[in-house]
């Protein structure tokens, strides 16, 4: 336990929350289903609210996706075999833990029991460093970022004037009606208009046909 622990970066001061998180319901009626549910709420509101705060361009959409992909049960098994996590895991006889959610299943309880041994911001402070190396793939990943950003960076790299952007149509969800934004580089002499149901869509559209133009020529 002397190891997981320093592999997790934290000293449990109840260790019987920490053996019953690593307790599978083959192994005892004792078993880890609760904490389960207990981390998996935590580890929600942890993601959502780092992709909220970190990334503010982005949409509802594009912050699902991402943090879908950071709570999935694939990940978190991924997370587990990282920290050897199955060489603790106590189950039954004959409940193995290839090829099952078992794993990473107990990564949540894992959550669950530092939160209950603890407080809410220690618990933050262990899962920034479980979620190192995904919130870290998360920064460097191009794709996160949005059309705006891309386009900006991309006139900056050939020290080009930034784009401008002007309304042209308000929108109103009552009338059905898209705003429009127009946008253009001058030192390009090109431009674009957005159309989308707010104005920061209308231009994050105008900002993706823009970049459209100066990647391919």
């Amino acid at each position: 336990m002397k190891d997981l622990m320093s592999t997790l970066g934290y000293k449990f001061q109840n260790l019987a929350l920490l053996r019953t998180a690593l307790t599978h319901k083959s192994f005892s009626s004792e078993h880890n289903e609760r904490l389960e549910f207990l981390g998996d709420a935590l580890l929600n509101l942890y993601v959502t609210e780092y992709l909220y705060d970190r990334f503010d361009s982005l949409d509802e959409g594009k912050l699902t996706q991402f943090k879908a992909t950071i709570v999935s049960r694939e990940n978190l098994t991924k997370i587990a075999q990282s920290i050897g996590l199955s060489n603790f895991i106590r189950t039954g006889k004959g409940e193995g833990l290839e090829g099952n959610s078992i794993p990473g299943n107990a990564v949540e309880a894992l959550i669950g029991a530092v939160f209950l041994d603890s407080n809410h911001s220690k618990t933050n402070r262990f899962l920034n460093k479980l979620l190192k190396e995904n919130l870290l793939t998360l920064e460097e990943s191009a794709d996160l970022k949005d059309p705006k950003s891309k386009l900006q960076e991309h006139l900056q790299k050939r020290n080009l004037q930034l784009p401008l952007y002007s309304l042209k149509q308000k929108g109103s969800k009552e009338k059905k009606i898209d705003f429009k934004v127009f946008c253009e580089v001058k030192d390009l002499n090109i431009s674009a208009t957005g159309n989308g149901q707010s104005r920061k869509k209308a231009e994050l559209s105008a900002a993706q046909k823009l970049l459209n133009k100066v990647e391919i020529s």
